[in-house]
């Protein structure tokens, strides 16, 4: 009994340890989910019997690649590619419909400031981070009746930027889970109808060490 209780204290011992000794990383690569609320009015789905009209608004969802590198002990440099879009659509009497898609493709050049020294060996790693680029919005407009179809299709490249800030937790030195929240200024504007937050969940891969 006492060489097993031996073996482990000595294995709870190790594991910390394993754990403490990660290696600082240099660059990393990830994929993320997130949800966009891309207008100002929350997403919906309601039905109204009066008239025969139903009106739907599902939409927020999208995926975010970016890719991260240090550039000093706390600094990195990050770049965002992501695509969301949102779904919109409103049917009278059965048969006279719009359907709206609205999509927004963002690729972002920014930094990421890591709160917490790289000596310091915690698996949590809280962030916050800023950037700028372009936002592609497209939008097409469908509109169907017994006797025709219509379509739309509108796209505007805007400037824009984000704030935001998150966390990696570790769960290897080379791989963690991601959480991160972001701000999107559309235009620069605060009050532009597609100014948001992103709220996001995924993966990261690390690889390459960093001298300290």
């Amino acid at each position: 009994m006492k060489p097993k209780i031996l073996v482990i204290v000595t294995l709870l011992s190790i594991i910390p340890l394993l754990v403490s000794a990660q290696s600082v990383k240099s660059t990393g690569i990830g994929l993320r989910g997130s949800f966009y609320q891309m207008t100002n009015g929350p997403m919906e789905v309601s039905v109204i019997n009066h008239g025969q009209h139903t009106k739907a608004n599902v939409g927020g969802g999208g995926g975010w690649l970016y890719l991260y590198s240090r550039v000093g002990d706390n600094l990195f440099l990050e770049i965002n590619v992501g695509a969301v879009g949102e779904v919109q659509e409103e049917t009278h009497n059965y048969y006279e419909s719009t359907i709206d898609v609205s999509a927004i493709t963002p690729i972002l050049l920014g930094l990421r400031q890591e709160f917490l020294s790289p000596y310091n060996q915690s698996n949590l790693r809280p962030y916050f981070s800023f950037g700028a680029g372009p936002y592609w919005i497209s939008d097409v407009i469908v509109r169907e009746d017994p006797f025709s179809e219509e379509v739309t299709v509108n796209t505007t490249f805007e400037r824009g930027g984000y704030l935001g800030g998150g966390f990696d937790f570790k769960l290897f030195s080379w791989f963690a889970i991601n959480f991160d929240a972001k701000y999107h200024f559309i235009d620069f504007d605060k009050k532009h109808e597609l100014s948001g937050v992103d709220y996001g969940l995924g993966i990261t891969i690390m690889w390459g060490d960093y001298d300290l």
